[in-house]
Parts: structure tokens; C-alpha cells; sequence
């Protein structure tokens, strides 16, 4: 009897390390989803945007839509999340130029309009280097806003981290990846084999500037409770906009565009 039992432990010891070696190896696979099918500005009807090649430093070169602003308004970079594309923000996009803001639509690594493949460190050096390029065309560091979506809130809180900003908005943002893995897969969110973590609690610490935070009580990708941790964890000046039976994607046609326009519109004092 004990030795059936001593067979039946190992064995099952056996295949929960089997499945956790299967998920090590694919879990970029479970959390980055890009599309194969890549939109040029033009093909969604979006006038006067242009494509820009940018290289990241790890040698990758991504595709960035580019509009500047309007009599020195501010920049928005856009960080889209992680089953979207450079091309989705279209309709953001539109908006923010005729409010008269210049707008540059990040891509990642492994994504449509990009080469290599999407990973934490890619994500940032590809928001770092699309960054960069806005400093090259003379954009004041201050005049430069973030705003990103899911995913995209957690490369948005990272490159705010690394560079100066003047304002960010974190629409749907989680607490940290590990976070995330605990409460989809309970019995994997062992913190080393989480390779991309995106400790957005962490890199909150180091920003000083307004931030929105946005989110649905009805988000059932990343819920509300992430957000508000996330947000409570900044001591910065902050902003929150809570959309009552909002979802997970549908933040900016149920009065987040809006309330993000005014954000991005106030003034700010810098120091």
C-alpha cells in the first residue's frame, strides 16, 4: 500500500513539474497575443500620419504612427495592450489631433509593424527608443505624455520611470505581471519563473507627476482591485476615473475619452 502510494506522489510530482517546465517555456505565448495582419495610417483612413522606422537598442526596429502637434501642445505616446496593435488607437489618435495634440502611436517588438519578439525588456527598449525620437524632433520632455492601455499601462509606468514626462494615464493597469499569474494560474505564480513581471507598483515610486488612473467595475481581464492597489500606491498627484459597468475595453467610449481630454488638457506646473 505505501509503496502504491509513494508511486502515486512521484508521479504526480511528475507531471505537475512537467506542466510547470511546458508553461515556463510558453508563457509569453499566453500573455502576448499580436496580430499577423499589419494596418498602414492610411488603409484606416487616418490623414496626415506617418509611419517612422525607429531601432530599439537591442536591435529590433519597430514602426511608431507619428503626428506632431500644433502650435508646441503636447505629445501623447499611446500604448496599446497586448491582443491589439499599433493600428487600434486609430480612433484615439484622431481625437487627440484635432484637439490639436502630436501623437505617436508606440509598437512592440513581435508586433504588426515590428520584428523580434515581445518581451519585457523589448517592451521598454521599444518605448524607450520611441521616446528618444520624440527628443530628437525637439519635443520639450515635459510636453511629452504618456497613455497606456492594459498592458500598455504597465510599459507606460516603466519608460515614466526611466524618462522625464509631464503627465500619465493608466486606463485598466494592473499592480504588477506576478500579480496577474497569482490569480490566473495560482499554482504557477512561483515570483523566479514569472519571466516578465512588469512591477508596475514598483516603478510607480519614482514618477512625480499627474496621473489618471481609469477602470471598469465590470473588468473581468484585470480587475478593478489591481487598479486601485496600483493607485493607492502612489503619492504623487493623481486622478481617478471609475466607470461604473465599464469592461475592459470599452473605457473610452463610456466617457473615458472625456475625462482623459480634460486631464491631458489641464495645466500643470512643473517645477
Amino acid at each position: 500500500m505505501m509503496k502504491f502510494i509513494l508511486k502515486t506522489v512521484i508521479v504526480l510530482i511528475a507531471i505537475y513539474l512537467a506542466i510547470l517546465i511546458t508553461v515556463f517555456f510558453m508563457q509569453r505565448k499566453a500573455m502576448y497575443f499580436p496580430s499577423p495582419l499589419y494596418l498602414t495610417p492610411e488603409a484606416t483612413s487616418l490623414d496626415g500620419v506617418e509611419e517612422v522606422l525607429v531601432e530599439t537598442s537591442a536591435g529590433y526596429h519597430v514602426t511608431a504612427w507619428w503626428h506632431a502637434s500644433e502650435n508646441d501642445e503636447a505629445v501623447v505616446i499611446f500604448f496599446h495592450g497586448n491582443g491589439s496593435s499599433v493600428y487600434d488607437g486609430r480612433f484615439i489618435y484622431e481625437h487627440l489631433i484635432e484637439r490639436g495634440f502630436g501623437v505617436l502611436g508606440a509598437t512592440y517588438p513581435g508586433y504588426p509593424g515590428a520584428s523580434g519578439k515581445p518581451s519585457e525588456d523589448g517592451l521598454i527598449s521599444a518605448a524607450e527608443a520611441q521616446y528618444d525620437f520624440l527628443i530628437s524632433q525637439g519635443v520639450d520632455p515635459k510636453s511629452i505624455y504618456l497613455y497606456g492601455t492594459s498592458l500598455g499601462a504597465g510599459v507606460a509606468t516603466q519608460l515614466a520611470a526611466r524618462r522625464q514626462v509631464g503627465k500619465v494615464v493608466l486606463e485598466a493597469p494592473f499592480y504588477s505581471m506576478t500579480d496577474m499569474a497569482k490569480i490566473s494560474m495560482p499554482w504557477f505564480a512561483f515570483r523566479p519563473l514569472i519571466k516578465d513581471r512588469y512591477e508596475s507598483f514598483r516603478a510607480i515610486q519614482d514618477i512625480d507627476v499627474p496621473v489618471l488612473w481609469v477602470h471598469g467595475t465590470h473588468d473581468r481581464v484585470i480587475s478593478i482591485g489591481e487598479g486601485q492597489r496600483l493607485y493607492d500606491s502612489y503619492d504623487g498627484p493623481k486622478e481617478k476615473m471609475i466607470i461604473k459597468g465599464g469592461h475592459h475595453s470599452n473605457h473610452w467610449i463610456s466617457g473615458g475619452r472625456e475625462r482623459i481630454t480634460t486631464f491631458l488638457e489641464a495645466p500643470v506646473d512643473h517645477p
